[in-house]
């Protein structure tokens, strides 16, 4: 089955887009297509090995409020509006599940030394300990699938992503 996309020229012989001509997509365009399918199915691979820690979590959390646990595992302490653009939630949800989450023990809330205005948000032993365990639950299900793979894959593999996120 080929891909096409709706492009070409109008018969009047301007250059705007004619939708009625269908046009083969470019190798880089099948190419690009392709990685976003990828990506699509490994983030929805995530979101429901996610969903499933989630619910597996003691106290039970929300999945929202264990993708903010991540976060702050991966990355660090940091003000509620950083969470929000990281984990794309609006920041009145954060600011729910923070508390949620400190009424609970798991997060911990200290004045940002940079700016003694603002909160800096962080995980609590406790929080640090459960999210730990429940990192090494879903990552074994990770492992099983990358265990073939040889070092050097790897490490291209977190470079590319890396770059691909904007942190190279």
């Amino acid at each position: 089955m080929s891909i096409i996309i709706m492009i070409g020229t109008r018969m009047d012989g301007s250059d705007k887009p004619d939708e009625t001509r269908p046009r083969a997509m470019t190798r880089r365009e099948t190419i690009v297509r392709k990685l976003g399918d990828e990506l699509n199915a490994l983030i929805s691979a995530s979101r429901a090995v996610t969903a499933e820690a989630a619910e597996n979590f003691q106290p039970p959390v929300s999945g929202a409020a264990f993708q903010i646990l991540q976060w702050l595992h991966s990355f660090g302490p940091a003000q509620a509006s950083r969470i929000a653009d990281a984990v794309a939630m609006d920041r009145s949800v954060v600011s729910r599940l923070t508390k949620d989450l400190r009424k609970l023990g798991l997060i911990e809330a200290q004045p940002d030394p940079a700016d003694g205005r603002s909160i800096l948000y962080g995980l609590a032993d406790t929080g640090r300990a459960k999210v730990a365990e429940a990192i090494d639950r879903k990552g074994s299900l990770f492992r099983t699938c990358i265990e073939q793979w040889r070092d050097a894959e790897l490490e291209q593999l977190t470079r590319l992503l890396r770059r691909l996120n904007g942190r190279s």
